[in-house]
């Protein structure tokens, strides 16, 4: 995810073209959203389950990066109306899951989210499904979030290929009792793949869904590496960029 924001840093410098990225989590961690207080995460109990956390620079709230496929999609700003980039983002992942006879839909609704941080349960991501994010059956299916840099947004996203991403409970810094309720909760109103077709696999997903990305939009990916030494010249360049590296 650092990566993801060094890259945004450079878009309209030497990095002349949009970028869609797919990846996973091993070992699983606990993200936290840009403007999130780290108080809302119990750091021992993080600690004792060998459970790394970090700060995405993307807003939204916590995720327990597990069993999911995450990608981010770094766009020109000023091609694009906010408004609808939720959309258009997540439009090629409603087709694909469709293709792949998993019923995603859009959410057609917009909450309050101001109203909604002040609950306990917002603490969690897939608490709340926001406008023209996934859903299946009104239950929460891909989690998502933005950020706006000088010439490129950033979008992440966490689509649920298993169930364990309810486990961020364990990790909040809630009350015992509360725990339990919003662990229900979530279980309750997020959806996950495998409860439709156990077989599908991230790579097989990503595949299908760059697939869409091409046929909705008429583009063509060519893949790109940054060619650098070793892992000690990538923090280099991050450091020099101004981005605090995290370990």
């Amino acid at each position: 995810m650092t990566a993801d924001e060094w890259l945004s840093r450079q878009l309209g410098k030497w990095l002349d073209r949009p970028v869609l990225r797919f990846f996973g989590w091993q070992p699983y961690c606990v993200s936290l959203g840009y403007h999130q207080k780290t108080e809302e995460i119990d750091l021992d109990r993080c600690e004792e389950a060998s459970v790394h956390v970090v700060r995405r620079p993307t807003g939204g709230r916590a995720i327990f990066h597990s069993e999911e496929l995450t990608y981010s999609v770094i766009y020109p700003f000023e091609k694009v109306e906010l408004s609808d980039f939720y959309r258009l983002v997540h439009l090629p992942f409603v087709k694909a899951l469709n293709e792949l006879e998993i019923p995603a839909t859009f959410n057609s609704a917009q909450i309050d989210f101001r109203n909604f941080y002040r609950k306990d349960k917002s603490a969690a991501c897939f608490a709340i499904a926001a406008k023209y994010e996934v859903e299946i059956d009104r239950r929460k299916l891909i989690g998502s979030a933005q950020r706006v840099f000088e010439n490129s947004i950033l979008q992440h996203g966490s689509l649920l290929l298993g169930k364990r991403h309810a486990q961020l409970v364990h990790f909040l810094n809630v009350a015992e009792e509360k725990r339990k309720i919003l662990r229900e909760y979530i279980e309750k109103n997020t959806a996950f793949v495998w409860q439709y077709n156990p077989e599908i696999m991230a790579s097989k997903l990503a595949e299908k869904v760059q697939e869409y990305f091409s046929r909705l939009f008429d583009i063509r990916f060519t893949p790109f590496k940054i060619n650098l030494a070793s892992k000690k010249d990538f923090m280099g360049i991050l450091e020099k960029s101004g981005l605090k590296v995290l370990n």
